[in-house]
């Protein structure tokens, strides 16, 4: 009988070590929650990374650079926006009418490429507006039989974010180049 009291007694107190342990480890996970949650929340909300990615592929089919520029959509409204360019609602419902135009002027007074140290005409091709807030613009040079140089210039979002930073990857037949543009360095040339 008194085995039985041992007994019970020994599993109330497990019982209650257990529930302290379990009221312990909440009332830490609350106080961790606390302190780092707008820490976290915060971290989704604002991004401090500013990035354009550019590709050139010269198509030796058709003799032109084929281009694609993929934007951050919500960067790129914004630098719009500071241009003087009304709202455009890319990809939704609202979209402006005149939306690739604007779009269009605004890549044309910001990037430029010259093939053998002249400026080549960029026709818009279209653009692409994805769930994940990308945006991808494409563009197309005139014809180019010989390439025996390419710069790209690039001040795209760079006034509106000091911290932007543009990736050029660009590929001639075998040939592939890739680097970084900046507020520092708008242009890069290279020799084929």
């Amino acid at each position: 009988m008194a085995w039985c009291f041992l007994c019970n007694d020994i599993a109330l107190n497990k019982h209650r070590l257990f529930n302290f342990v379990v009221h312990f480890f909440r009332m830490m996970i609350r106080k961790f929650s606390l302190l780092f949650l707008p820490f976290l929340a915060l971290s989704f909300i604002v991004h401090n990374y500013y990035v354009t990615i550019i590709e050139l592929n010269y198509n030796d089919e058709n003799k032109k650079i084929e281009i694609a520029l993929k934007f951050i959509g919500h960067d790129l409204e914004y630098a719009l926006q500071k241009e003087g360019v009304p709202n455009l609602y890319l990809g939704t419902e609202k979209e402006n009418s005149n939306a690739d135009s604007l779009l269009y002027a605004y890549i044309n007074n910001h990037f430029s490429i010259l093939i053998n140290d002249k400026e080549q005409p960029l026709s818009f091709f279209g653009k692409e507006v994805k769930s994940n807030d990308n945006i991808y613009c494409y563009l197309e040079s005139t014809t180019v039989q010989q390439i025996s140089s390419i710069e790209v210039k690039s001040d795209l979002l760079i006034e509106y974010f000091q911290e932007h930073v543009t990736i050029v990857y660009i590929t001639i037949g075998e040939q592939r180049f890739n680097f970084r543009l900046n507020k520092e360095k708008i242009k890069e040339n290279h020799k084929l």
